[in-house]
């Protein structure tokens, strides 16, 4: 796979799977313990939350997606990095509306556009860090420190 192809597609598919994943799985356990501490009046655990939610949510997508573009995890993976916080944020709000969980999804609330923020932001900063990502692996590349021809496909193929 040349190296056009493999930082635009991506040819490290199970990282790429993993890297997605594993941020989707750590910002909905930050937003679910965010909403319990919140409910049960736990104030350590509000605090520690008031301040890793918009961590996670406005600033990681950035650093994760040039990690992924550097690694050749491809460009679709490093923007759905992007799109993961507000993803997470609707299917939270979605449960909660379902379950009956107060002050999660009230009729007249702006759901809809904090949502789309979310997703804006986070695509955004996605899109910024893959391009750095991928800066960073073409430079590389350049100088003959890492090189397309390492190693194989982590799915089989060469």
């Amino acid at each position: 796979m040349t190296t056009t192809e493999a930082l635009l597609i991506g040819r490290r598919h199970r990282l790429a799977l993993t890297m997605v994943g594993g941020f989707a799985a750590l910002v909905a356990l930050s937003l679910a313990v965010a909403v319990v501490a919140e409910r049960a009046d736990i104030s350590t655990a509000a605090a520690l939350t008031d301040r890793l939610v918009p961590l996670l949510v406005f600033y990681a997508p950035a650093p994760i997606a040039a990690v992924g573009g550097y690694a050749r995890c491809g460009g679709p993976a490093c923007l759905a990095v992007g799109v993961v916080p507000a993803a997470v944020f609707a299917a939270l709000v979605v449960v909660g509306t379902v379950v009956g969980v107060p002050g999660v999804g009230a009729g007249d609330s702006p759901i809809g556009g904090v949502t789309w923020a979310f997703a804006a932001v986070g695509l955004s900063g996605a899109f910024v860090g893959y391009c750095a990502g991928v800066t960073v692996a073409l430079l590389t590349d350049l100088v003959g420190f890492g090189s397309d021809d390492e190693g194989s496909d982590d799915d089989g193929a060469e």
